[in-house]
């Protein structure tokens, strides 16, 4: 779970501190202030941990040359000194008599001028097994050494709880790639810390779900037993989709097939991009969690903890979906800690308190699960959200053209004379609404005499 995270120099942010709920956070604002700058920071900051589990180039995810802060002097834009990402959290770790506690961490990734490296630096405050408090000095930050210790915990046959770290951007769509080669997927083998591998590119397709749908398939028929983690998908599956009675893989077919109540069967590329959307996201968390945590059975998705960040909720979701997605996902996965974006006053009105909501620009924070769409929508910055935006540029037209025609003290030949032209460019854009057009026509002609 992350508490906090300062940002400095990183992206379009000088100086700034979030603050998070161990629940569930969305963070709402215009384009352009930062919303998704704040993921990838956050990004950054969990890519710490995801190395120490199992070192791979994917999960690495440095800071880029394009997310340092470029500041205008003299005309010109110079790069910073220093970028830095200070995060807070807390983590289940094994300290150093090898027991299972909590870890209360203070860790800063960051780079400085000249230097292509992202450095890692911190301290850690561990928990007493006896009052659950945490000592009053800080030691050096070692997540190398913390990811080896879980290790070697985990292959001495302890139980260990491995936390889902996911970023789930929004070029994510779950496009199937084709059919899925059977053979050589049933060879494939898994290691537990395989979710930590492409935790920051989740979403392309959904060969991971259909391989290891494939492998839970094969060996219930071995083992005639239903597979705990299959189940934990399937949970998620039915929670994420009205109807779906269930989720696998069909052989036939060679590809993921989704069951509905009324004894349908379609094929996972042939879900609309909402429903592929909504689908994909659940499943793929209740996969690694279910890879992470097979101790767990038929807990996966209840116990397992984790960040899980993603871009835009609302992605391809009807306002139906929109309005439950949140609670979907609290249920679901009720121990893991979710940070999201959203433009969606509909998400914004199915929070459970202030605390979640992190507005951008400075917004002020209002309780809004008991507010309106449209009052919502105004502390947003949306005008009128009752109406069009074409509705009220149409009134606001008429408005003005008609305050003029009023004010103006013409003959009749004047008045054609400056207002004709004006008239016709007015309703030109309009030319779909001939109500609107015969209306404004109408109160010339009244003040003019001329019929158009």
């Amino acid at each position: 779970m992350i508490t906090s995270i300062e940002l400095e120099n990183f992206k379009l942010f000088s100086e700034q501190t979030y603050e998070f709920n161990p629940e569930f956070n969305l963070i709402a604002g215009v384009n352009g202030s930062g919303k998704s700058s704040l993921l990838k920071a956050l990004a950054i900051s969990l890519a710490g941990w995801a190395h120490a589990y199992i070192k791979s180039e994917n999960n690495l995810r440095p800071i880029e040359d394009n997310e340092i802060r470029e500041i205008e002097k003299d005309g010109r834009f110079d790069l910073t000194k220093k970028t830095s990402i200070r995060a807070r959290g807390i983590f289940p770790i094994i300290n150093r008599f090898g027991n299972l506690i909590n870890g209360k961490v203070n860790w800063v990734r960051y780079r400085e001028e000249g230097n292509s490296t992202t450095y890692l630096g911190g301290g850690i405050r561990y928990e007493s097994r006896y009052d659950g408090s945490y000592s009053p000095t800080e030691y050096n930050l070692n997540l190398s050494t913390l990811g080896r210790d879980v290790l070697h915990f985990i292959e001495n046959d302890k139980q260990f709880d491995l936390p889902v770290i996911a970023f789930y951007e929004c070029d994510r769509l779950w496009i199937s790639k084709g059919n899925i080669d059977v053979e050589s997927s049933a060879q494939k083998q898994f290691s537990r810390f395989d979710p930590y591998l492409d935790c920051f590119h989740t979403g392309a397709d959904d060969k991971a779900i259909g391989e290891w749908l494939l492998k839970l398939e094969l060996a219930e028929l071995q083992k005639k037993i239903k597979s705990p983690m299959k189940s934990a998908i399937e949970f998620a599956a039915k929670a994420a989709m009205e109807n779906c009675v269930g989720f696998g893989f069909d052989f036939e077919e060679s590809r993921v097939m989704v069951r509905f109540e009324d004894g349908s069967s379609t094929p996972f590329e042939h879900l609309s991009d909402g429903q592929r959307t909504i689908l994909g996201l659940f499943c793929d968390i209740a996969r690694r969690a279910a890879i992470l945590n097979p101790h767990l059975k038929e807990n996966i998705c209840s116990e397992t903890k984790g960040v899980i960040l993603i871009d835009e909720l609302d992605l391809h979701l009807h306002p139906k979906w929109q309005r439950r997605v949140i609670e979907d996902l609290r249920k679901i996965f009720p121990k893991m800690q979710f940070i999201c974006t959203t433009h969606s006053t509909f998400l914004i009105q199915s929070l459970r308190s202030s605390s979640e909501l992190i507005m951008m620009d400075g917004e002020p924070l209002l309780d809004y699960n008991n507010k309106g769409i449209e009052e919502i929508a105004r502390n947003m910055g949306v005008s009128s959200p009752e109406v069009s935006q074409l509705y009220n540029d149409m009134k606001s037209i008429a408005h003005d053209f008609l305050n003029t025609l009023d004010d103006e003290d013409l003959s009749p030949e004047e008045f054609h004379e400056r207002f004709n032209e004006q008239l016709a460019s007015l309703i030109a854009p309009y030319a779909n609404n001939p109500a609107y057009q015969a209306f404004l026509e109408r109160k010339y002609a009244l003040k003019t005499g001329e019929e158009l």
